[in-house]
């Protein structure tokens, strides 16, 4: 989740009235308002299609490491194909590649559900496919990064670019927090017969083709905007060959190095750089959690975890519109640290109210309404802390991040954040799966306050 401030010294006050003012001068920008769409539909489906699908492994094999998989299908192409790609969409046109980028992936999300009407108990299909979207994805993102400002005048940049980070958090909430449950509820199973072909369509199925469909629209949308909305005048764009490209490789390899330097000279921004990374995989931990949650301790079906998880949504979402003013009272570095004690306490306070339940209504415990409507309570305090964390972290990181290097460093931060994501979520999976999950939550509480210390420490030598 990232939102995008101007580059100001670190004690400038929040953002203003103004503010909102300039998103309204943007959003009358035609060519931007449906460039802003397509970001804000296909991420929203992106993250609905990646519930869809931990939703399917948590009712198939009810494994928290099949679970990790899932998740790792979707992220890991962000780590060895997300530079490369930044580099391939320099030389091309942006409006091609980000009309079709949203073409392929309607076509992969409809394979995905030829998959599953042919057999809905064969997942390695469905990661294959879904490990193909997320790579056409790492080509969509950056070529929509760089329309922003073709299509926006220099004053509004800064506007364009917050609105477009917001979006993101956003999409994150709505689409795997509400609408992958929403449709999956909406659509009950039904049989539909083709010739002498009986098909057995299930809600997920559904879910995935309202997917597709909306990738189409993306790619509708940025037809809309005029080829020469989107032309410029660059070097990138002429044809290279073999030698070019690999010279071109190099250079993308030494900017990351220089980016790491940059990054290193910083306290602070090194700070953000690795405290994004690790609430982002804490994120993904929930996600891969949160199906075996609401299965084994709440004896729910796994399609109730968007139910389950709408009060983080809620939080995430109720608290970034407060933040600012938050922020200016208790200063960037301190919120930080309290978010991550609330989240601590909040994991903590999971299993512990498990114990409470079981102790006051006997087997009874884990259907009981006190267990239910207090998990509701520390999942809505989980979301509250990471926009806590999230927010006043990415303004420190812009805030350090000069204007020539903030492309270097915000791939950086990208970057190790999916290297990281990988051995966590293995590790989380096989520890929950052959120790326990209470087990792993305790863990994962005293992670959270070992780095809490460790930030406190590390910002604190500056002073």
């Amino acid at each position: 989740m990232t939102t995008t401030t101007p580059e100001t010294e670190p004690t400038q006050p929040a953002p203003s009235s103004n503010d909102v003012a300039s998103f309204r001068l943007v959003l009358k920008n035609r060519n931007f308002l449906l460039l802003w769409l397509a970001q804000l539909i296909s991420l929203t489906v992106l993250n609905a299609a990646n519930f869809g699908l931990i939703v399917l492994v948590n009712d198939i094999t009810h494994s928290v490491v099949m679970a990790g998989i899932a998740i790792i299908a979707f992220t890991l192409p962000a780590l060895p194909f997300s530079a490369v790609a930044g580099v391939v969409v320099d030389h091309l046109h942006k409006r091609l590649v980000l009309w079709i980028s949203n073409v392929l992936r309607a076509v992969t999300v409809l394979l995905m559900v030829v998959s599953l009407l042919a057999n809905h108990t064969n997942l390695w299909p469905l990661y294959v496919l879904t490990f193909v979207t997320s790579l056409i994805g790492q080509f969509f993102i950056p070529a929509e990064g760089a329309s922003i400002p073709l299509l926006v005048g220099e004053h509004e940049l800064v506007p364009a670019l917050s609105l477009f980070n917001i979006t993101t958090t956003l999409s994150q909430a709505i689409g795997f927090l509400l609408l992958g449950g929403i449709v999956a509820r909406a659509f009950p199973p039904f049989t539909l017969q083709v010739a002498s072909l009986t098909l057995h369509v299930q809600s997920i199925d559904m879910l995935f083709v309202m997917v597709a469909l909306l990738y189409l629209v993306c790619a509708v949308l940025i037809l809309c905007i005029p080829t020469r909305a989107l032309d410029e005048e660059h070097p990138n764009q002429d044809r290279y060959s073999g030698t070019e490209a690999g010279q071109t490789l190099k250079k993308v390899w030494f900017e990351i190095v220089e980016g790491w330097r940059y990054v290193r000279s910083d306290r602070i921004l090194f700070f953000s750089v690795v405290q994004l990374s690790v609430v982002g995989n804490i994120m993904l931990l929930i996600g891969e959690l949160a199906g075996t949650v609401v299965q084994q301790v709440l004896h729910h079906p796994a399609a109730d975890m968007a139910l389950i998880l709408a009060p983080a949504a809620i939080g995430l979402v109720g608290a970034s519109i407060i933040m600012p003013r938050i922020t200016a009272l208790v200063g960037k570095v301190r919120l930080t640290g309290a978010g991550f004690i609330m989240l601590a306490v909040g994991f903590t306070l999971l299993p512990v109210t498990q114990k409470l339940a079981s102790y006051l209504y006997g087997e009874m415990g884990a259907s009981s309404p006190l267990l239910l409507w207090t998990t509701m309570l520390l999942v809505f305090l989980l979301g509250l802390a990471t926009a806590c964390i999230n927010i006043p972290t990415q303004t420190m990181m812009q805030e350090h991040a000069s204007e020539e290097v903030r492309g270097r460093v915000l791939s950086l931060q990208f970057m190790m954040y999916n290297t990281g994501s990988i051995p966590i979520l293995l590790f989380a999976g096989f520890f929950a799966q052959f120790i326990g999950l209470n087990w792993l939550i305790f863990l994962v509480s005293a992670s959270l306050l070992l780095f809490c210390w460790w930030g406190m420490w590390y910002v604190g030598r500056d002073k």
